[in-house]
């Protein structure tokens, strides 16, 4: 029987969340703007949670929550390949990457690891992905990278994690570094509140889509193996015609789908992830729908 992270969703509407942000540490480095102005800048988007994660330092920026966007604690641990270690209030950079995993779950935080083909394919090798453990995601989309080197994409290193069995989940992060790198890459969380306990047992639930400018109406399993999805664009849009490509074992499209929704029979794979594609090239990532049999948290 197959696991659909997506069975049990609230009417409430999913809340839009980056993970990956740099403000508020001066000029010259990659927090040069003020936090201030960089909340205020994504309350505009109508963000509902912001990260803010500088570089291997706890920066304390709850004084900017507000009744319309939380801002949730993090570090984006450096020193050798990077990792967001969110939902906690110090730096592990003086940790290899096993002990900083752990000591982030100690502390009630989570893991997610970084633009993995940052500069080059595999900027995170994947014998040392496959060696760790705790860590709960990736980045599947970080747009920045786009504007540096390498590739923003990550779906690579998502199927090949999947594929060996472990079960984790793809984030889309902005990664700010400056303003125009704001509101291009985000999570789409199914929480009962921006609140952190809320966004991670909605994270760890795999409650959440990472998107580029589309949202998941719904996504059901029917008669135990047939996913149907239905996504929409996030404003008002008369367009509701969307590409659904269905990924299944070793990053196979095993379908792909031109419509208002699609369907796909699952025949014995081991999980399929659905990406969404919109006419002007918005993505939707969903979370895999699995078997618990033969994927499982590491």
């Amino acid at each position: 029987m197959y696991v659909n992270p997506y069975a049990n969703l609230t009417e409430a509407r999913p809340l839009r969340v980056n993970f990956h942000t740099h403000a508020g540490t001066g000029p010259n480095t990659c927090g040069r703007n003020p936090i201030d102005q960089v909340a205020e800048r994504y309350r505009e988007l109508g963000y509902d949670a912001l990260c803010l994660s500088n570089h291997d330092l706890y920066t304390d920026a709850s004084s900017y929550t507000d009744d319309k966007m939380t801002l949730l604690d993090g570090v984006e641990y450096s020193p050798r390949a990077h990792m967001l270690t969110v939902g906690i209030r110090r730096s592990l950079h003086e940790l290899e990457h096993q002990p900083a995993i752990n000591e982030t779950r100690k502390d009630g935080g989570f893991v997610i690891l970084c633009h993995p083909n940052w500069q080059h394919k595999e900027y995170w090798p994947w014998a040392d992905l496959d060696r760790l453990t705790g860590y709960l995601g990736i980045e599947v989309i970080n747009q920045l990278i786009y504007r540096l080197s390498g590739s923003g994409l990550a779906a690579d290193t998502w199927d090949h994690l999947l594929s060996s069995g472990r079960l984790v989940y793809g984030f889309g992060n902005d990664d700010f570094h400056l303003y125009s790198d704001a509101g291009r890459s985000w999570n789409w969380i199914y929480a009962a509140s921006p609140a952190y306990p809320d966004i991670r047992e909605a994270v760890e639930a795999g409650r959440f889509t990472a998107s580029t400018g589309l949202t998941l109406e719904r996504l059901t399993l029917d008669d135990e193996d047939t996913v149907t999805v239905r996504a929409r664009h996030m404003k008002d849009s008369y367009v509701d015609t969307f590409t659904y490509r269905f990924v299944t074992d070793g990053g196979r499209v095993s379908a792909v789908v031109t419509g208002q929704e699609a369907c796909f029979t699952l025949t014995g794979e081991s999980y399929v992830r659905v990406e969404v594609i919109g006419e002007n090239g918005s993505m939707l990532f969903t979370q895999p729908v699995y078997d618990p049999d033969r994927l499982k948290r590491m």
